[in-house]
């Protein structure tokens, strides 16, 4: 049998081979996973970069114009009917709303909003109109959309209690029981002998709500008083 020596030879050979083939596919493979993995990679640096510009552009310019608009608003009806200023100022405040609107469009992907940040702006504005605010918030953690959304209803709340009352003090007060936050924004200077309006900006923050199984609800008191109430789980999803 001459030829079983080359045949011990070849077999290891081609078994070799063999291995050889399967560690390239592996190493194929490997490194096909490891460039789809710094793809990932780069996409979500990319994405997390854009959130945080989006979060800068809100925190820095989309909270300075909508002081700007309320602060614009207080001089355009605090001027004479026959003043000049009024035409001036009511361009002005136009514009600043124009402005927001641009602000919201470009940032509408994004949709952390600070909550901290919303109620810091409320008391300073609401003080600045010689409206005494006090806050009072639970430490809890709250889902970021949550947050957001509670930092919206907060701004808009605000809005309404500067266009819609003369109001001398307004409480903001934040609970968290169990798996529900509750926030309630309450002011004086309400009159009673008029009812609410359920304007797109409460619609909107119902919307909101629901989108999160939340709802809102206001209160007239006779006394003058009114009160939005809005009940969302702390979490979204929660249903505790």
């Amino acid at each position: 049998m001459p030829y079983l020596p080359h045949i011990a030879v070849l077999a290891p050979l081609a078994l070799l081979g063999t291995l050889l083939i399967a560690a390239l596919v592996v190493l194929a493979v490997r490194l096909r996973r490891l460039r789809v993995m710094q793809a990932e990679a780069v996409r979500q640096a990319a994405a997390e970069a854009r959130e945080q510009f989006g979060r800068d552009v809100h925190d820095l310019v989309s909270s300075r114009l909508w002081l700007a608009t309320l602060r614009s608003e207080l001089a355009y009806r605090l001027a004479d009917d026959d003043s000049p200023l009024r035409p001036a100022l009511a361009d002005v405040v136009q514009s600043i709303r124009q402005a927001s609107a641009d602000i919201r469009n470009v940032t509408r992907s994004f949709r952390d909003v600070s909550l901290a940040s919303e109620l810091a702006n409320a008391r300073a504005v609401l003080r600045a109109y010689g409206t005494d605010c006090k806050v009072e918030a639970t430490e809890a953690e709250l889902g970021d959309e949550v947050s957001a959304v509670l930092a919206i209803m907060v701004r808009e709340a605000v809005t309404n209690v500067l266009r819609h009352s003369r109001a001398t003090l307004c409480t903001i007060e934040i609970v968290v029981r169990g798996g529900m936050a509750t926030l309630t924004v309450a002011n004086d200077g309400v009159d009673p002998s008029v009812p609410p309006g359920d304007g797109t900006g409460l619609d909107n923050l119902r919307n909101r709500a629901a989108a999160l199984d939340g709802v809102v609800g206001t209160v007239l008191d006779p006394d003058g008083w009114f009160r939005l109430i809005a009940e969302i789980p702390r979490r979204a999803g929660d249903r505790r």
